[in-house]
């Protein structure tokens, strides 16, 4: 159902979030620091389960699942993807570690729209899947495909057991000027695809491979809920 501010008319979208992965992840939420934090900003979603979040009106952030996390016999909560340093599920205003898939989200921004994007720009983690329910002039748009399986070995995040969990950006891993966009390279006319965000871009063309990828890897909508799926 959609949720209205009967005072300002303002949209309040829900958040739909549904694990399809063969494992438990550890969704988690980062308000912009001029927006209110969702009213969980991090939770346990095991295999196959659902959980809803109302997001505030004008709400913007980023949301990410977390993987391959445990507790500590000191209570200290830790994950190898994603974590966000709190030692708790909650994240409590703190961002994930890369290299996580990002879901990135500014709510009733110009126009009264709705803008959302996939972002691989700082590494993959797990697939994800938008869909916007309801709303108007909407798309969905997604990383379907397992990045891991295609990453190179030199950035390759591993788990204990030897999977691949994660797979870092060029970025990330050589933290280059050329890789990173900076300097010399800080412009979209400098700062072309790598080899390696083009893994990226050609297993999921609709998300963000790095930092100047084409801009119609962003998408609008106009009052809708989300669907946010992982491992779709």
């Amino acid at each position: 159902m959609t949720l209205v501010d009967a005072s300002s008319g303002a949209h309040s979208a829900t958040f739909s979030f549904k694990n399809n992965c063969p494992f438990t992840v550890w969704p988690a939420s980062l308000a912009n620091s001029d927006k209110g934090a969702l009213s969980q900003t991090g939770f346990q979603l095991d295999n196959g389960a659902s959980f809803s979040l109302d997001a505030p009106p004008a709400w913007g952030g980023r949301l990410w699942a977390r993987q391959t996390c445990s507790t500590d016999s000191a209570g200290k909560f830790s994950c190898i993807t994603g974590d966000c340093g709190t030692g708790q599920v909650a994240c409590n205003g703190a961002g994930g570690a890369p290299p996580t898939t990002l879901i990135e989200f500014t709510l009733q921004g110009d126009g009264g729209k709705d803008f959302y994007d996939v972002s691989c720009v700082d590494g993959f983690s797990l697939p994800v899947l938008v869909v916007p329910s309801g709303g108007s002039n909407c798309n969905s748009t997604s990383c379907p495909v397992n990045v891991n399986a295609l990453c190179p070995q030199e950035l390759r995040i591993t788990a204990p057991d030897g999977g691949v969990v994660g797979c870092k950006s060029a970025c990330l891993a050589f933290n280059t000027d050329e890789y990173c966009c900076r300097g010399q390279y800080g412009s979209p006319d400098t700062c072309k695809p790598s080899s390696y965000s083009q893994i990226v871009k050609n297993a999921c063309p609709q998300a963000y491979s790095y930092a100047y990828d084409d801009r119609t890897s962003t998408f609008t909508c106009v009052g809708a809920n989300y669907d946010i799926t992982f491992c779709p």
